[in-house]
């Protein structure tokens, strides 16, 4: 389904399909005289559909979203507005003279196809929806057409010194790192269902750990000790817990995570789950510079001109949505 996935979010901004029956080449929306059809939409739909339902399950269409409107209808109003954004786009990459060529858009089916030659059962779902190679070829020319109107609108913006340190000053937090990279190994003082062990089991459980603690002090490796002793599901892979940032973990585990430096082992820290030896492989603690973040900010404010372009375009189209025929969609 990951597949599924990445081929629907690739389409969302580069969608307006071809008809093929009578009754699908019924335009669900007019952009600038050009139609997007109920064919075209009711495919769409059922990626997304089935793309969704991979992640949430098939129960959540009629879950409400806000006040009379649930996920079925925001769906369908998402993919809607994709669609028109993707037929604006693509007619001004047509002005612009920067539509793909046949050959570049093959490439782009045959690297699909090779990726999901062996997916027996992707390719059943995909031909289920209708998805040939005549939709393929139409939605790949979208998406090239999308990223190179937007290639050119870059290289011909402009982004000058002090919006961008404007942006900096404006978005510093969003530059500032803290993060811990860590192991673990634990020893519990709850039972399965979150019960807390009598106080034997208590002290029986602290003596392990400190049986533990005494192996790496003493410079056996660290992950193997997780192995033999930690009762957390990390302990397979070496107590590993990968990186966190602040607010991720139980007050006391991160008081003492934060508090340690590069490759040094804790004493053991008590929290509501157990007796933890925690060993600190990574801190990150660093406000990055303007300088070091200057070409991040600029592409970050080249795409934000971009979106607003894009928005400026739809604003200044025709557009004429036919809702009766929108909600005749298959769903």
């Amino acid at each position: 389904m990951k597949k599924l996935f990445t081929l629907v979010l690739c389409l969302m901004m580069t969608i307006s399909l071809i008809g093929c029956s009578k009754k699908e080449d019924k335009a669900v929306a007019i952009v600038n005289g050009q139609a997007i059809t109920l064919g075209n939409y009711q495919k769409l739909l059922a990626l997304n559909k089935s793309s969704m339902e991979s992640y949430y399950g098939s129960d959540i269409w009629s879950t409400q979203v806000e006040d009379g409107k649930t996920y079925k209808d925001t769906l369908k109003e998402m993919v809607l507005e994709a669609m028109i954004s993707s037929e604006v786009v693509y007619q001004q990459a047509k002005k612009e003279k920067v539509v793909p060529t046949d050959e570049q858009v093959q490439e782009q089916i045959d690297s699909f196809n090779e990726q999901i030659k062996n997916d027996e059962d992707y390719q059943k779902e995909l031909k289920k929806m209708g998805i040939d190679e005549d939709f393929l070829k139409y939605q790949f020319s979208r998406d090239l057409a999308n990223s190179n109107l937007q290639a050119k609108f870059e290289d011909d913006t402009k982004i000058s010194e002090s919006e961008m340190k404007k942006y900096y000053e404006e978005n510093k937090d969003d530059f500032y790192t803290d993060t811990v990279t860590a192991s673990h190994i634990l020893l519990k003082t709850q039972d399965d269902n979150g019960k807390e062990l009598s106080a034997e089991k208590k002290k029986e459980a602290k003596k392990k750990a400190q049986e533990a603690l005494d192996k790496v002090k003493s410079g056996e490796d660290f992950a193997q000790v997780a192995k033999e002793y930690s009762e957390d599901s990390s302990a397979a892979n070496g107590g590993e817990l990968g990186t966190f940032g602040r607010g991720q973990m139980v007050t006391e585990f991160e008081n003492a995570a934060f508090a340690m430096k590069d490759g040094e082992i804790s004493d053991i820290v008590e929290t509501q789950y157990g007796y933890h030896i925690i060993k600190v492989t990574k801190r990150v603690d660093k406000q990055e510079s303007y300088d070091e973040v200057k070409d991040q900010i600029k592409s970050t404010l080249a795409s934000q001109k971009y979106t607003e372009y894009v928005e400026k375009l739809k604003k200044d189209s025709t557009i004429e949505q036919k809702e009766d025929v929108v909600k005749s969609a298959k769903f």
